[in-house]
Order: C-alpha cells, then structure tokens, then sequence
C-alpha cells in the first residue's frame, strides 16, 4: 500500500494572547510538503491524501501482484489563521508533475551483480527454474527435491544434480514501476548477459545502467550417472602339441565372453558434455579363455596309395577315354554346391598355376610314385613345396582354361603311367 502521509500539527495563530476570540475558532489550513519542501496550502487536507491513495490504487489495479507505495515523502504541517488562502489547484498541479511510484520488488542478483527486478520472491525463484528448465525437464527438477537413495539400476541414467554456475542471491528493492521485470524478461537478460551496473542516485531516484551484453549470466550444470554393462573379450590361448600335425589347429575349450557393470558420471554444461568418469567397475562375469591346439607334428608327404574323392559330392560329366577324336586323360566331376577341391592323399605340391588349357592348375607328388593332376579351378589355395595332408583344400572348382563349364578335371599317374581314376576313387 502507499506510504502512509506523515503529519505534523502545529497550533498557530496570528494575534496576541488575551484576543476576544477564542482558538477554537479561527479557520484550519494545511501546508503541504513533499521531501521537505512546501508545495502549498490547502484547506482540505482529506482531499490531498485522497487524491494521492487513489493515484496509488489505480497503478495497482494495473498489476495487481505489484506492491506499490508513493516514493517521496509527503507531510502536512495544520495551522490556525485568520484567513484562509487556499492552493489547492497548486498543490494538485505540483504533485501530479513530482509524485512518483515505488516498487517494493525482489532483486536478482548474479555474483553481486544486479540483473532484474522480479515483485515477488517467488517470481524471482520461478526465474531460476526457467534457466534450468533450458537444459533440464521439468520432472527430472522434481525428482530433485526428492531424497535419491536407490543406486541407479543397471541398464538406466538419473540426474543427481542440477546447479548453477553462479552464486544467486535475492535481497529487497524498491523501484520504479519500468524497472520491474516479467519472468520472461528475466530469463532473457541472464541468457543473453544483460545485468545492471551498480545502482546511483540522480535528483532522488534511483538510476541504473544496463550493462554491455556478454556471455551468459549462469550456466546450467548437470551430473548424470548411468550403470550400464559391458561386454570383456575372451582372450585366445595358443597350445603347442605334437598329437596334430604342423598346419592343423582344434578347438579345446570354447571362448565364451565375460560382462562388467560400470557406472559412469557424465558432467554437463547448458547441455554440451564435459566429461566424463568412471566412478565404479565390477565383473560380474569373468570370461573364458577360449583355448586352440595348434599342430607340431611334421605332416608326412607320403601318401597312403588310398585316394579319397576330390571334390564335396558331385557327379561325373565325362571319364577317361576317347571324346571328341582325342583321348580324355582324366575324369571330370561337377554338379556341386560346394566347390572345395581337396587333396586325394597326402604329399607335396610340385606345381600350382594357370597352364593354358588346364586353367589353374595343381599337381601333387604323392612320394610313392603317385601324382594327381587337379585342373580349371576358380582359385588355388596353396604353393609350389608346400606339404598337404589328405583332404585338404587346395582350391576352388571353376572353369579357367578349356572348359565347358564349371567341373573339376582329375587325373591320376604312377611312375609316369596313366591311370584310371576310377580305379582309384569312388563318392
């Protein structure tokens, strides 16, 4: 409400003692002064107070949450005379151009620094919610005026704090009504960095200047945690044996992977992350190490003299003999899904690459007197010198040099003769 108008009664009059007529009387007046200063005489004093308390509660009903008083001071000082002059249209006139309003108002304060004037202090509180609502749900806020004592479960994020960069500090005000802030005009200035210099006094009222824009007034800063879990590799163990041969490996003990739970604190600032730290890592289960026994043993390159089927299944497309006026050394297999060649017996590869008609091509000297010719493969899978073992892949069926079509071309010699391969192999 206004401020209440002080008055001070003085009993004067304008004769002598002993006058016939009695105090009581001679006519009142009111001299009227406004920080000390008289502004005039008036006769009814009711009428001034009225005046002012309506101009009052007229800006009040425009903003009703507003507690509005008169800033100067407004004293009347009541005399007896024994005549009347009275100012009234003057002393109207002089407080309509000198009588202002104050605020009483809630100063928002960042590091001491004045940003806004907010008519409540729950306006102003409303202030620092919206700031942290830019970065932060409205729930997650809620949450934070909880007590927290559940760990966070393995698989979900909680924020643990929300806090401002700044210290914020509220303190009393009065102001001129254009002085006062809206909640949305305060959460303007302090994103944008618009804040007061300090605060003067000019002619009475209090005078303040907007400063130079800059950074934001307050950051908005986040601490979230997160457990989550984590995959740990199997580790390989290579085990040496002589049970197989050099080049063959087998699996001993499947790998199996292990798990680890982390919780992990993230810091952030006006939502852009700033780090990032483990703050707790257990294994909750330990990985197997999956183990491989890698040969030792010396492959024989000797072979058996029992020759297996070259290829995975198939049918055969020609034999050995006479075919198209020439004679067909070898038999010819195809009619697979699976186009591994493999060795027909043990031995070493004397020769392996593309030979004109036969296309890739692969020999094998058995040891024993034996070779195997292997002929049109897509690709070969080994080299000249190398020792193979019985059914190892040496390539892929194809149909690379003379060739109809993808087959695999098999032929069997002993000590430089032909032989029959179906003498020899059989599906």
């Amino acid at each position: 409400m206004w401020k209440k108008i002080a008055l001070t009664t003085i009993a004067v009059v304008g004769i002598g003692v002993g006058t016939a007529y009695a105090e009581s009387s001679l006519p009142t007046v009111y001299h009227v002064y406004m920080d000390g200063n008289q502004i005039g005489t008036v006769e009814n004093k009711e009428k001034i107070e009225t005046y002012v308390e309506e101009h009052v509660e007229d800006a009040e009903q425009k903003h009703e949450d507003w507690d509005l008083s008169l800033r100067e001071n407004l004293t009347f000082e009541e005399q007896k005379v024994l005549s009347v002059k009275d100012e009234e249209p003057k002393v109207l006139k002089e407080l309509d151009e000198e009588m202002s309003l104050a605020v009483d108002v809630v100063r928002l304060q960042v590091n001491g620094q004045a940003v806004a004037h907010l008519p409540s202090k729950e306006k102003a509180e409303e202030v620092i919610e919206k700031v942290k609502e830019q970065h932060v749900d409205t729930e997650v806020l809620e949450e934070q005026g909880a007590e927290q004592t559940e760990e966070v479960p393995v698989g979900e994020s909680r924020v643990t704090e929300v806090r401002l960069s700044e210290a914020v500090t509220f303190d009393d005000q009065k102001v001129s009504p254009s002085q006062v802030h809206t909640v949305k005009q305060a959460v303007s200035k302090i994103k944008k960095g618009d804040g007061y210099a300090p605060s003067s006094t000019k002619g009475g009222r209090m005078v303040a200047s907007l400063k130079t824009p800059q950074e934001p007034l307050l950051d908005v800063l986040v601490t979230e945690r997160e457990r989550k879990e984590k995959t740990i590799e199997h580790k390989v163990e290579i085990k040496k044996t002589d049970e197989l041969y050099e080049g063959e490996t087998k699996v001993k003990q499947k790998g199996a992977e292990g798990k680890k739970e982390l919780l992990v604190e993230r810091s952030f600032r006006n939502s852009k992350e700033e780090k990032e730290e483990i703050l707790q890592e257990k294994v909750v289960k330990e990985p197997v190490t999956k183990v491989v026994l890698k040969g030792t043993k010396p492959a024989p390159s000797k072979g058996s003299g029992d020759f297996i089927w070259p290829a995975v299944g198939g049918t055969i497309t020609s034999k050995q003999g006479e075919r198209w006026g020439r004679y067909h050394k070898g038999i010819d297999i195809a009619g697979v899904s699976d186009k591994t060649i493999k060795a027909s017996d043990n031995g070493k590869v004397i020769e392996a690459g593309m030979r004109k008609s036969f296309g890739n091509k692969v020999v094998i000297d058995h040891g024993n007197g034996y070779e195997t010719i292997y002929a049109h493969m897509s690709s070969i899978s080994v080299k000249e010198g190398q020792v193979i073992q019985r059914g190892e892949k040496i390539g892929v069926m194809g149909t690379t040099g003379r060739s109809t079509g993808i087959h695999l071309h098999f032929e069997i010699h002993k000590n430089g003769s032909l032989e029959n391969p179906l003498s020899h192999v059989s599906q």
